[in-house]
């Protein structure tokens, strides 16, 4: 969940460190530091340590991040997991004898049991985290040692680590070894980036996306070690020679790993001129659908082709994901194909599954920590996998039989709104690749892929957004209810989550049917219903004005995503009457900008709602 970055090289780190929490800071923002080898008199070596509670640009004024000498350092965004949100609990974490210095992206499950320990020991402890384990772990180790040599340390971290259980990418320095940068993962997300004379390691390729596009994604178990050698650098400590090596369990032997190229720029991290990231990446929509169209076509049919072997076939997804999934459940209904969308973090309960089962795992990030999870319980099932996923080299990426990559780009917001959309268009995707496979006519499915852009397009236009935000500034309600039926059911789901997660307002979605079997007895004037109406050519159409109807004669109010005015609703935000297959990509950006329009006429933090992160890496 929080976001980690390390550098060593021939820059002065401190700014370069800073960057990158700037640009991690939607992994995780209540507490932020840094830590950096100093080196400036070699008599006289100490690790630097600044951290504080608060966002990147509030700790670094006040800790003043920039003021900081030396080439090698960590640094750490933390979205908190144990201990409160307190300066003792910020990261960088330090041993006793503040030889060590670690950034941790995880959690550890046994540390209760190993701080015991420790502290029968005479460890001494100065935070609630289960990070501070670790430094104390290694310098447990060290004790073996007298004098450690270079290999000994790396030894007695590896020893450190088999004691502890969990999920981890750890950043690791040591005063005794100055110029050396270690990093360490299982489960959570780390990779190696590559520049002439520099290196980075980060939890996030937007962490130095603007210095290199030279990345080495790193496996589960794998350490790396990342060396400057200041024999031939000059009194500025410019000019030295870098090198890396990556060991796994033997590390007396160098595993290879695969240099990938990222496309990406750094521009579109950049907000564009838009007020926020949240608003920028929704406008970014129809162009997204575009390249989503178009991306991973062999794979898709190699998925396609593969579900047709199976009766058995699950998708594992949390959030946003899942409600994309289950979109998925209808479109495939139609081929008489029965997906069963399934919460990742219910599926080692409720699964069933063996090598006749198919297991498509949908996250954005590639790192969702219960998808994750899923996947691989799948695959020790002899399940065959999939994998939906937004970001190249993660997790998730590795542990799939076939991957399919989203073609989003990168998205800054915590609220997911074109990923999801780039889901959805892999999902309508691999819908009619799979008509095709089972012999079925899809022609009006396809002709109608093309024309999505443009009918995004009439949603967020400046008109119709204008609406949007009329109509949320008179929102006045505390409880918000979104109902629809049929395939956008989900999205009714997907617009409460919206809401809910952005602006902290009560929002629950379900079935416009399922109302009156309980929940209309809450309709008054603090409860709001957002109704999703299906287009005039659908059965549903009318099934669901009479809903209206219902709540109406409760003296509900109304807002109607809608593909025709009514003058029985006062408030309408008009999408196209489109074919029923693709209304939910004309829906979902309506109730993203509902969502977005309140949230900001409120004051919320739209882009970094509290409590939330990017990519949920813990369980």
């Amino acid at each position: 969940m929080c976001g980690i970055i390390g550098y060593i090289g021939n820059q002065q780190a401190s700014p370069i460190l800073l960057n990158g929490l700037k640009r991690l800071e939607y992994r995780g923002y209540d507490s932020c530091g840094i830590g950096i080898i100093d080196n400036t008199n070699p008599n006289d070596i100490n690790i630097i340590i600044k951290k504080n509670i608060g966002k990147v640009n509030e700790v670094s004024a006040k800790e003043d991040f920039s003021n900081m000498n030396g080439y090698v350092g960590i640094s750490h965004d933390r979205w908190g997991t144990h201990g409160k949100i307190t300066k003792e609990n910020a990261h960088p974490h330090t041993d006793c004898n503040n030889n060590l210095c670690v950034v941790h992206n995880g959690i550890i499950s046994n540390y209760a049991e190993l701080k015991t320990i420790l502290m029968d020991k005479g460890h001494k402890f100065k935070s609630e985290t289960d990070t501070e384990i670790i430094p104390h772990l290694i310098e447990e180790e060290l004790k073996k040692y007298d004098g450690p040599s270079e290999n000994d340390y790396i030894y007695a971290i590896k020893e450190a680590l088999k004691k502890i259980d969990g999920t981890y990418a750890i950043l690791i320095l040591n005063k005794n070894f100055p110029n050396m940068l270690v990093g360490v993962k299982n489960e959570s997300p780390l990779i190696v980036g590559l520049k002439e004379n520099e290196y980075f390691l980060g939890s996030d390729i937007s962490a130095f996306l603007e210095w290199t596009k030279d990345i080495i994604p790193l496996e589960d178990g794998d350490i790396v070690i990342l060396k400057k050698d200041d024999n031939n650098s000059d009194a500025n400590g410019t000019g030295a020679n870098l090198s890396y090596k990556i060991y796994n369990n033997d590390i007396d032997a160098t595993n290879k790993r695969e240099k990938i190229t990222i496309e990406w720029d750094i521009e579109s991290a950049e907000k564009g001129g838009y007020e926020h990231f949240m608003l920028k990446e929704i406008m970014e929509e129809p162009e997204i659908i575009k390249d989503s169209s178009k991306i991973s076509t062999s794979e898709i049919k190699e998925l396609a082709k593969e579900m047709k072997n199976y009766d058995k076939i699950y998708i594992v997804a949390m959030g946003t994901s899942l409600n994309a999934s289950m979109v998925a459940e209808y479109w495939f209904s139609n081929h008489n194909k029965l997906i069963i969308p399934c919460d990742s973090s219910e599926f080692l309960v409720k699964g069933i599954i063996d090598e006749n089962t198919l297991v498509i795992g949908i996250t954005q990030s590639g790192e969702t920590y219960d998808t994750i999870k899923a996947l691989k319980y799948a695959k020790k099932q002899g399940a065959k996998t999939a994998t939906i996923v937004n970001v190249l080299g993660s997790s998730a990426t590795r542990e799939a039989d076939i991957t399919i990559m989203m073609g989003s780009g990168i998205e800054i917001s915590v609220c997911a709104t074109k990923t999801y959309m780039s889901q959805l268009m892999i999902l309508y995707r691999l819908f009619i690749e799979y008509g095709l496979v089972i012999g079925k006519d899809m022609s009006k499915y396809q002709q109608e892929m093309e024309n999505i852009p443009n009918y995004i397009k009439e949603v967020i236009g400046e008109k119709e957004r204008e609406n949007i935000k009329r109509i949320a500034k008179n929102l006045t309600a505390s409880n918000y209810l979104f109902i629809s039926k049929g395939v956008n059911l989900p999205n009714s789901l997907e617009g409460a989550l919206k809401f809910k997660e952005i602006t902290y307002l009560h929002a629950e979605g379900m079935s416009s049917g399922f109302l009156k079997h309980g929940t209309i007895s809450l309709i008054d004037e603090n409860m709001d219903t957002v109704v999703l109406i299906p287009p005039t050519k659908s059965e549903l159409f009318k099934s669901v004005l009479a809903n209206i109807e219902e709540i109406k004669a409760r003296n509900g109010k109304i807002i109607g995503v809608s593909p025709v005015e009514s003058q029985n609703i006062e408030n309408i935000i008009k999408v196209p009457d489109v074919m029923e297959e693709v209304s939910p990509f004309v829906y979902a950006p309506a109730c993203q900008l509902l969502a977005y329009y309140k949230a900001v006429e409120m004051g919320r933090d739209v882009d970094k709602p509290r409590g939330l992160a990017k990519s949920v890496t813990v369980e």
